[in-house]
């Protein structure tokens, strides 16, 4: 391979190395936060309603305790960090949404 081969062959090694860089790397970041996201909702929907199903007896603060705790333990176990008024926020939503199918 002679020299200006190599030369022209480490600008476009380069150029993409710095595409993939400034574009690629943070697309692929925002999947995979959406689809993290998309499942935390989805705990918190499916937690939301079992407490209500399996805890018909109890009070709502006791049932929200209850859903804390579950998900909580599920973003543990998953690595995902959010902020316990972020969280409170989702159950109350997910709450809602269920109030209003009914």
């Amino acid at each position: 391979m002679n020299d200006i081969t190599f030369i022209i062959l480490k600008v476009v090694v380069s150029i993409c190395a710095a595409l993939i860089t400034v574009y690629v790397i943070p697309y692929l970041k925002t999947l995979r936060q959406d689809k993290r996201y998309a499942s935390l909702l989805d705990m918190v929907e499916i937690a939301v309603r079992a407490a209500e199903q399996s805890l018909k007896d109890e009070t709502g603060e006791f049932k929200k305790n209850e859903v804390m705790a579950y998900v909580c333990h599920w973003l543990e176990t998953n690595r995902i960090k959010v902020e316990m008024r972020q969280l409170d926020k989702l159950i109350e939503c997910a709450v809602y949404q269920m109030k209003q199918e009914h």
